[in-house]
């Protein structure tokens, strides 16, 4: 991205007799920095992620993508219904869900998820009690035994 601007800045003042090339670099920066992925704040700063960072230390990408592992992982354990009642007990359970990083959850089995993220399978035990902790701690009593079993399977 960053070359191809560049190019074609480069093209644009090939007409012009000087040009300074340090000004020319300042004003592409910005441009190649604004493409790159900037994590949602309101997602690091959610006290699960920042849970997980602090805990674990890994990424907040990684907290991310391994907690949305971890809740579609649990989906597909749980009745819909019951997980349509989770997301209203805990909306962030859907929030986190639905920011997987792309192509993540698609990848089949939890460890080839936590792989592509960077991380060994021995990662989801780790990570497995701070999600349903948190989960746990938003939802109702009956709500609590349906996901320790979903969290079990």
């Amino acid at each position: 991205m960053r070359s191809l601007t560049l190019a074609t800045l480069l093209l644009l003042v090939s007409n012009a007799n000087a040009f300074d090339f340090g000004s020319l670099m300042q004003t592409v920066a910005p441009v190649a920095q604004s493409a790159a992925p900037i994590a949602d704040s309101a997602l690091t700063s959610n006290p699960l992620i920042k849970n997980i960072t602090s805990t674990l230390g890994v990424t907040p990408t990684q907290a991310i993508g391994g907690t949305a592992a971890l809740l579609n992982d649990a989906k597909g354990n749980m009745q819909p219904t019951d997980f349509t009642a989770l997301t209203k007990q805990v909306p962030q359970a859907a929030t986190l869900l639905n920011a997987a990083p792309a192509g993540l959850l698609g990848l089949g089995s939890l460890g080839s998820q936590f792989s592509f993220l960077g991380m060994d399978a021995s990662m989801i035990d780790k990570f497995s009690p701070l999600v349903l902790e948190y989960l746990q701690s938003g939802a109702t009593p009956g709500m609590d035994k349906i996901l320790s079993a979903a969290f079990a399977q």
